[in-house]
């Protein structure tokens, strides 16, 4: 009989590992590990931090946690009012060689198995039955949850639907263009929050992150669309990427003041986050504090969740509410 399953490989999956030393197995139903942390390689372009963009922490514990890091220098502005602004907000945390290895790193030398989606759990006796999209069954005595919170109420509502409803949280998508530019756009900028936008909600000069591992005549950047954009067009993106792609890169250029010709774009594409997070915590900085951590254990099952977006909507609450999990297994 196996020990622990750990479901998801984002940062609350690594936290898990990280403060266990049990026998731990990860799954993660994507081809690679890292969760929301993603960075697009494109083959003679270079590397798009497509899902998080940096980390704000001041929390000596996390830091060394993530082990390998940097600080992103650069000039940050906020647009608010049809203007630009200083954004004198605290450091941002990146890796320079792209952000996935900021959670790629701290699975070095644990058992994680890709490709494996989960599709049911059964409770045996004393044991979980663990069903997965590829036909295979594996057997567990624990089982952990890392799955964003409407795939981890679907894995458990047999066993948690009355505790779940009155936790009434609600995960929101995005949509994350990425292009890249023959010539560069003489902005100066490293990046860019959009405050209240119909349209934009943030951009971020990739060539100002990393420095080894991008086409240096070309200039990259990623722009994450509002939550209102996201919310329209999330479901129908895929069949509409030229005319997403331009209306956000019009929005780009015309509240920025600047000219995009069409032979000037070398790259494009858009991704969407169906779950990329939640309207309970998207709206808390990171100066949340880590004693708000939150997390479900059920001992006589022997099933926990975590994640997140159980309180503070950002990797620090990831690790924190990930950290009381362990404490509790």
């Amino acid at each position: 009989m196996k020990d622990i399953a750990i479901i998801g490989t984002g940062f609350s999956a690594a936290t898990i590992g990280y403060f266990l030393k049990n026998d731990l197995d990860f799954y993660e139903k994507s081809r690679g590990v890292g969760g929301r942390c993603s960075t697009r390689r494109v083959d003679n372009v270079g590397l798009f931090d497509h899902g998080l963009q940096y980390i704000k922490s001041e929390n000596n514990e996390f830091k060394k946690f993530l082990g390998d890091h940097t600080v992103w220098q650069g000039n940050f502005k906020i647009f608010q009012n049809d203007q630009l602004k200083d954004d004198l907000n605290k450091e941002r945390i990146i890796n320079e060689n792209g952000n996935n290895l900021l959670v790629k790193n701290l699975f070095k030398n644990k058992k994680v198995f890709v490709n494996k989606e989960l599709k049911s759990l059964e409770k045996k006796n004393d044991y979980f039955l663990l069903n997965f999209k590829d036909n295979t069954q594996e057997n567990y005595k624990t089982v952990i949850i890392t799955a964003p919170y409407q795939q981890a109420y679907n894995l458990t509502k047999q066993f948690t639907e009355n505790y779940f409803l009155k936790l009434n949280y609600n995960m929101q998508p995005n949509l994350t263009l990425m292009v890249a530019f023959n010539k560069s756009l003489n902005l100066n900028i490293s990046a860019i929050s959009f405050e209240n936008d119909d349209v934009l909600g943030f951009a971020a000069n990739e060539n100002t992150k990393k420095k080894s591992l991008i086409n240096k005549d070309l200039e990259l950047w990623t722009i994450q669309s509002s939550l209102k954009y996201a919310i329209k067009n999330i479901y129908e993106y895929r069949n509409n990427k030229p005319s997403l792609i331009h209306e956000m890169l019009r929005s780009f250029s015309v509240k920025l003041k600047i000219d995009i010709k069409k032979d000037n774009i070398h790259y494009s594409d858009i991704h969407g986050w169906l779950y990329a997070y939640s309207t309970n915590s998207q709206t808390s900085d990171c100066s949340w504090n880590l004693d708000n951590a939150n997390c479900y254990w059920n001992k006589d099952l022997r099933l926990g969740i975590c994640g997140d977006w159980f309180s503070g909507g950002n990797a620090e609450s990831a690790f924190a509410n990930a950290k009381q999990l362990a404490k509790l297994i």
